[in-house]
Order: C-alpha cells, then structure tokens, then sequence
C-alpha cells in the first residue's frame, strides 16, 4: 500500500509540474503531455524540450535511481542526433537527500560497471554499436526469452570495454539538466500563485486549480499525441468556461475530496429542483464494474423520487456501457417486477431509434427509457429533448451538444452519485 501511495503521489507531483509548464509556457508553445519523449514535451518554434518527473519522498539520492531516466533520455539523444534534431532533457527530481547536479562522470561509471540485466538488455544496443550482429538481432527483439536475455548479458560483461558509444555522452552533457525539484506543498503552491495571475485568489484555490489538475490528468490519459497537446491559451481559455469544479477520481485524490463533492453536490442541487426536465444518464462499464447490480436500486429509487408526479415530471433516460447489456436486462426485469415498464427502442433485438425517440411500440405509462451506449447518438439525446446528461464514470465517445447541459461524475460509487443527485442527505467518502 505504502508503494501504491508513492506511485501515485509520482502522477500527482507530475500533474502540477504540468500545469505549472503550461502556466509558464510561451503562448505559442504546445506541451504534449505523456509526451513521445518524456512526461512532458515542450515544442516552441525555435526548440524542443523534454521534462521527466521524478518524486520520492522516502527514497536518497543515488546514480542508479536516476541511470533509468538518463538512459531514456541519451537514448533519444542518440537518435535526434543521428537525425539532426535538437532536444534539450530536464530530469525534474525530488528525493529526500538530494544533489544540485547529476555527475557526469559518475554516470559514466555506472555505465561501465552495472550488472542490472534490465538495463544491459533495454538500453546497451540503443547507445553502444554492437558489431555482432546476431546479439543486435536479439538485442532488438521486442519480447526476449530468459535464455536470450542471458546470452545478451554475457556478450555485454564480456565486451564491454570494446563496445563504441554511438555519441559523445560530454555533447549530450550539454543539453541534459538536472533540476533539484521542490516539495510535492511548494510546488502545489506555485501552481495557485500562477493562476493567481490569471484570476483571485479564492477563485484560483477553489475552481481553477481543481480543474486544471481534472484537465491535465485526463488528458494524459488519451492515447493520441494531438489529444494529448494543449497550449497555455487552451488552458486558460478551459478554466475561464467551467463554472463548477470537475471531478475525476485523480482530483479526488490530489485534493479535499469531502470539500470538492459538497461544492459539486451545491452547485447540482438548482439541476435536479426543474420539474420539467429530461435527464439521462450515462453509466459507464467502468462504473458499473464497480457497482454492479448496485445499480439497479440506484434507478428504483431515483425513479421514486424523480418520477412520482407524471404529470409534472418527464421519463428519465439510463444508458449503460455496452460490456453490460446482461445488468440492463437484470434492470429491466426489476423494474418489470415492479409493473413499471421501460421503452427500450428495441424491436425484436434490433434497435430501433425512432422507436425509442418517439416512443413507439412501448406502453404509454413507461417511466424510463433504457439502451446501451453503441445505440445512442448526440442526435438521439437531442430528439429525446434531453435537457441535463450525466455521465457517470468514463467514456470514450464524446455526447457534447450545445443544446443540453453535460456534466461528468467520474466517481467511484454508486452512494457518492445518490449524494449528488439528492438522494441522499449524507456524504459518504
């Protein structure tokens, strides 16, 4: 647990540094974050600069803590190099007793002397010429069997001090840095003092860097390089648009979980007082991985509270992830059970959109529409009339209209969303 708490401190302490890079970027630079290079790719248009992040609170400084990222980096060197690209490297680091600077010398050292087989078989052909070509091919083999790995790590202790370094480690001395990073507090307060620049001081602490961070870490997570690339204007122009906090389960860990949900639960509670409106509901698989059949009570009692006046209040919409078409029919059967019937847009087993738009072929009193996400478009919520979604967990499609109100609760359980939507009175975290 101890080391779990670590890691992700590590992706923590990496998000602030993010947003503080952006905050601090040229306005036309673009930071690519999980960049192709290193944890964050600053491309301006008269250089390149790479940052890894490194955080250990408990851990001293030693060569071989930092050898792993520096091999990352002189690896790519060698690469630029042989393509005329110039980079400059930043190892951003903190440890509990550090350095002001990384020896090259000793670094030099480690590279003559380390037996760490991962190291010898990751990195020593991509920085050394290794003149036996059947090494090189085993050497380059993205999977290698135990027996390969030790065939490699025998050739290296072996001809070691034969092998030919494919750069000048002093030349890409020159263009690699090592930052002694600040305290995971500091640094955190740098970022707010930033934003300070940008709006009050209140508004910075509660919403924007809350959001920046919910913005950072979700990008980070998208596969694609572009998805991945914001600019400081981007940013900005991002915090300024919210008008309440985000949540995702990275800024529930990073900040006042409590404090964040009450102040989204304040600022949902005028949503879920209109009558009138249409809400649907989005339950991603991730969610209802966790929750399961938990679920189903969930829509009962929402439907008790939510949809007691017909005349006064419109059929609900819950859109499940398409892994868990087994735990909609088990809902649908719950609610059966209960005589309370549910348009589904399903004719047969083919789902039909006008059917579910118009309400066709479905008992007139149904208190809910019900589908899996593969069946819904934005153009079906919007003939639906949906006024409010909800999507709960993550999705990868994006539901975004400017013609309903969306709002993400990527929560992880099924009584912090009751809490949200008033179900509940109590907050349980």
């Amino acid at each position: 647990m101890r080391q779990a708490d670590s890691t992700i401190k590590g992706y923590l302490y990496q998000f602030n540094k993010s947003i503080l890079t952006i905050l601090e970027a040229e306005n036309d630079a673009s930071i690519v974050l999980e960049g192709v290079i290193e944890d964050i790719d600053i491309h301006s248009p008269s250089s390149t600069t790479t940052i890894q992040c490194k955080y250990h609170e408990d851990k001293k400084y030693q060569i071989s803590s930092v050898a792993t990222p520096i091999l990352e980096m002189l690896c790519h060197y060698c690469e630029s190099a042989y393509l005329g690209k110039e980079v400059s490297y930043i190892l951003y680091a903190y440890y509990a007793e550090n350095v002001e600077s990384v020896d090259m010398d000793a670094f030099v050292a480690f590279l003559g002397a380390t037996k760490d087989k991962d190291i010898l078989c990751k990195y020593f052909h991509r920085i050394y010429i290794v003149p036996d070509s059947g090494m090189l091919a085993i050497a380059n083999k993205m999977q290698k069997s135990k027996d390969e790995k030790d065939l490699l790590v025998n050739y290296y202790k072996s001809n070691r001090t034969a092998l030919t370094l494919r750069v000048d480690i002093s030349e890409f001395w020159k263009v690699f840095s090592y930052v002694k990073a600040e305290q995971f507090e500091i640094l955190k307060d740098k970022v707010i003092r930033k934003l300070e620049e940008i709006t009050d001081h209140d508004t910075a602490i509660s919403m924007y860097y809350p959001n920046a961070f919910s913005i950072v870490a979700s990008l980070s997570a998208k596969s694609t390089e572009q998805e991945r690339t914001l600019t400081k204007n981007q940013l900005v122009l991002f915090l300024t648009q919210q008008k309440s906090v985000l949540l995702n389960k990275w800024t529930l860990e990073a900040l006042d979980k409590e404090q964040i949900i009450k102040a989204k639960k304040a600022y949902l509670t005028s949503a879920f007082s209109a009558n009138p409106d249409i809400r649907a509901f989005v339950f991603s698989d991730n969610f209802l991985d966790n929750v399961d059949e938990i679920v189903i009570g969930f829509i009962q009692e929402y439907l008790n509270k939510y949809f007691k006046k017909p005349k006064l209040q419109k059929p609900p919409i819950f859109i499940f992830g398409n892994n868990h078409s087994g735990l909609m029919q088990k809902t649908l059967l719950a609610l059966y059970k209960y005589q309370k019937s549910v348009n589904t847009g399903l004719i047969g087993n083919t789902f039909v959109a006008d059917s579910f738009v118009n309400n066709k072929n479905c008992s007139a009193d149904f208190v809910c529409k019900m589908a899996l996400l593969e069946n819904i478009t934005v153009d079906i919520l919007e003939q639906c009339q949906v006024n409010q979604l909800y999507i709960v967990g993550t999705i990868n499609e994006s539901l975004d209209s400017v013609n309903y109100f969306v709002e993400e609760l990527d929560v992880p359980n099924i009584n912090t969303i009751r809490y949200l939507v008033g179900l509940s009175k109590t907050l349980e975290v």
